[in-house]
């Protein structure tokens, strides 16, 4: 009986730090819902109602839009193109900033191109893309990939160009080969800026096919909040941004899990293309 008593109370406190760890999960929804209150409460009040509706509006076309299927196509088509043109931008970084940052003639040769091209706005090459891919999802897919690859492309380069020259030489005089020195030494030096420009490049992933679509597109997301645009449905618009940001909110705590996964060993560190 004396020895089950220290063990009960030992134990008492751990509801009590469950209790605030689940309250501070929920403090960074706070000044969401306050915005989303003070929507609510402004919406025919202070702005007419006709500009930006309201939650409950758009809640509404929400759920009717799921109801009655009329988003699954535009939400289907817009998904395959996200998906695509994510992998295939980082995939194209991965691969050439590696490249680049292995090779210090390569890269006195071809990054002079690639700032160059990299200082071209993405969206003005909308409109060319669709005369090289049609209107249909492949030009929305090219938009989306180039837009990541830049992303992907710089931090990879940088966290490859990072790699300490000592480790390399040690590792090289230890008797490793290239794939070993590739495996072992690069690529572990390089996650954390890959889990990086992963992260960084799923909004310009998701604005790459919105624009494509903008442009001209037969099914979409983007096409689906233009028409929604053009015949002043408030409702619809923010339905469809909704729908967006919770693509965008997926996909980053898919990454964020994945860096996780991959990354117990170290802490992410790394920079940006804009402090390059």
């Amino acid at each position: 009986m004396t020895d089950l008593a220290p063990s009960t109370a030992a134990q008492a406190p751990a509801p009590r730090r469950t209790i605030r760890g689940y309250a501070a999960r929920l403090v960074p929804l706070l000044p969401g819902l306050a915005l989303i209150a003070f929507w609510q409460w402004a919406s025919g009040r202070l702005v007419r109602e006709v500009y930006v509706s309201k939650p409950t509006a758009v809640a509404a076309r929400l759920y009717e839009l799921f109801a009655t299927g009329e988003i699954v196509p535009h939400l289907w088509t817009t998904a395959q193109e996200l998906v695509l043109g994510y992998a295939i931008g980082v995939a194209g970084g991965v691969a050439a900033g590696y490249a680049l940052g292995r090779s210090p003639r390569l890269a006195r040769v071809f990054e002079p191109y690639v700032m160059a091209f990299y200082g071209v706005p993405k969206i003005a090459l909308a409109p060319l893309f669709i005369i090289w891919f049609g209107i249909g999802p492949g030009s929305k897919i090219a938009l989306s990939a180039i837009m990541v690859f830049f992303l992907v492309f710089y931090n990879v380069y940088t966290g490859v160009r990072a790699v300490d020259r000592e480790i390399v030489d040690l590792t090289l005089v230890m008797g490793a080969n290239q794939r070993q020195l590739t495996r072992h030494v690069y690529l572990p030096a390089a996650a954390p800026f890959v889990m990086l420009g992963m992260r960084l490049a799923i909004p310009y992933s998701v604005i790459g096919v919105i624009v494509g679509e903008f442009t001209s597109a037969t099914q979409g997301l983007g096409l689906f909040i233009h028409v929604a645009s053009s015949t002043y449905d408030p409702a619809g618009v923010f339905a469809g941004i909704a729908i967006l940001l919770a693509f965008v909110l997926g996909a980053g705590f898919l990454a964020a899990r994945l860096e996780r996964r991959l990354l117990r060993w170290r802490t992410l560190s790394g920079v940006g293309p804009s402090e390059i």
